[in-house]
């Protein structure tokens, strides 16, 4: 019984000595955290002070330096921008000035048709078909042109019984048009029209004269082409007259000077050949058709003349004289000359005297622009009226005007018979402070020559 007491007290011995040597280390914790937290309270050492101060003053070097450079090159965009609002306000102002062939000054810049003084009018050639003695719906004969400036006219002489009237006129497949107070008849006698084609196709080409609605007729018929005539607006004047008599005529009063007069005529068969008919004084014949089949009264007979240049403008008389007195009918149309400017004709480069800024001789169409440069006399833009654009100062303008052709192949604006050029290139450069430079191009073609400012 003595052997277990002894085991109890040993193990209770042995409790008691580990609970001593918990209370023993107890202690010695408490006095480690207290330690710790000393330790923190003390803050930084030197060395983590130093290595944080580094650390802000790179990055704040490195954000300063990122808005230093966006500061320097955001004035930049500013200039370039306002470089850009100047060339397309210049480019404008000059794309909307008048493209006149005349300068805007001289007397004929209204009406020219043509850059420079143009040519005079010239005879090319004449022709006439095979008349209709058998009545027909149509007729074909060869025409041959040449030169510059051409206009062809052809004039068709009717036995219009039944009223017939000619419904289309082409050369080379080319349609021509009426020429506008170019139709007379006499009743149901004789009727006479003229046709017009400007710029027809060169060398040997086919006329072709069709009546309208499949009618047919007897006719006579004739074609004459001229150089020299305005190709814008050919027509000066035309007239027409009727009667019965020996003497027909027709009176076609010219405007401009230097126009020809183209006429046509229309007579009644009196006979076998007859009658016979002669231009008047100063007329040229240039064709003449008789039909001779079926009798007298449905035969016709057609001739054609011209006469010029017609200088100063006035009353042109196309007279002619019959063998017979016979039922007539006569007209006639003034082709007038192209060009037409006097002494300013329009050149690339200002006027003697003409500025942007003048009152009283500013500049007044495309070309004057050549060459302009905003700093001569004074530096910066200015306004028209010559006053500076405050902030503008550090600006520079010029600008270069130059033909240029304009349009795909087969379509190309170039330049006109004479070599004068129907499309201008225009440049303006812009140059602003840190030498920003800024250049625009624009075309102007010359679609309105007559468009005076």
């Amino acid at each position: 019984m003595s052997i277990p007491s002894l085991s109890l007290k040993s193990q209770v011995s042995s409790l008691k000595f580990k609970d001593a040597l918990s209370a023993s280390l107890k202690p010695n914790f408490r006095l480690q955290t207290s330690n710790l937290r000393l330790r923190k309270s003390k803050g930084l050492s030197l060395v983590e002070l130093v290595v944080f101060i580094v650390i802000v003053s790179t990055a704040v070097a490195g954000v300063l330096g990122v808005m230093d450079v966006t500061t320097r090159s955001s004035v930049d965009p500013m200039i370039h921008k306002q470089a850009l609002a100047i060339a397309e306000a210049v480019l404008e102002e000059v794309q909307l000035q008048p493209f006149t062939y005349c300068d805007p000054d001289d007397p004929g810049a209204a009406t020219a048709d043509l850059a420079g003084a143009g040519v005079p009018i010239a005879f090319d050639a004449a022709s006439s078909c095979t008349p209709v003695s058998t009545a027909a719906n149509s007729v074909t004969w060869s025409h041959t042109t040449s030169g510059a400036d051409r206009i062809l006219i052809v004039g068709v002489s009717i036995r219009n019984d039944l009223s017939q009237t000619v419904s289309g006129v082409t050369y080379a497949g080319t349609p021509l048009t009426p020429v506008p107070g170019g139709v007379q008849d006499n009743g149901t006698s004789v009727r006479v029209e003229l046709w017009r084609l400007v710029a027809p196709a060169l060398g040997a080409n086919n006329v072709v004269v069709t009546l309208s609605g499949g009618a047919t007729a007897k006719m006579a018929c004739g074609a004459v082409s001229l150089t020299g005539v305005g190709q814008a607006n050919p027509i000066d004047a035309t007239n027409s007259a009727i009667g019965t008599s020996s003497t027909p005529s027709v009176t076609v009063t010219t405007v401009a000077d230097n126009a020809w007069v183209v006429d046509a005529i229309a007579f009644r068969s009196t006979g076998n050949a007859l009658p016979t008919g002669t231009a008047g004084s100063g007329q040229t014949q240039r064709w003449s058709g008789y039909t001779e089949s079926g009798g007298i009264l449905v035969n016709i007979r057609g001739m054609g003349s011209t006469e010029g240049p017609k200088s100063p403008a006035g009353a042109v008389v196309m007279d002619w004289a019959l063998s017979a007195s016979a039922d007539w009918a006569a007209v006639g149309v003034a082709p007038k000359p192209g060009g037409g400017c006097g002494t300013l004709t329009e050149a690339i480069g200002p006027e003697a005297g003409e500025t942007r800024y003048s009152s009283t001789v500013p500049f007044d169409n495309v070309n004057d622009y050549h060459g302009f440069d905003s700093n001569t006399g004074a530096l910066g833009i200015r306004n028209i009226d010559n006053t500076p654009i405050v902030g503008l100062d550090g600006y520079r303008v010029t600008v270069s005007v130059a033909g240029q052709p304009l349009g795909p192949t087969g379509a190309i604006i170039g330049n006109d018979a004479f070599g004068n050029p129907q499309s201008l290139l225009v440049s303006v450069t812009v140059t602003g402070p840190g030498n920003t430079t800024v250049t625009l191009h624009g075309y102007r073609t010359r679609y309105a020559p007559n468009d005076l400012p």
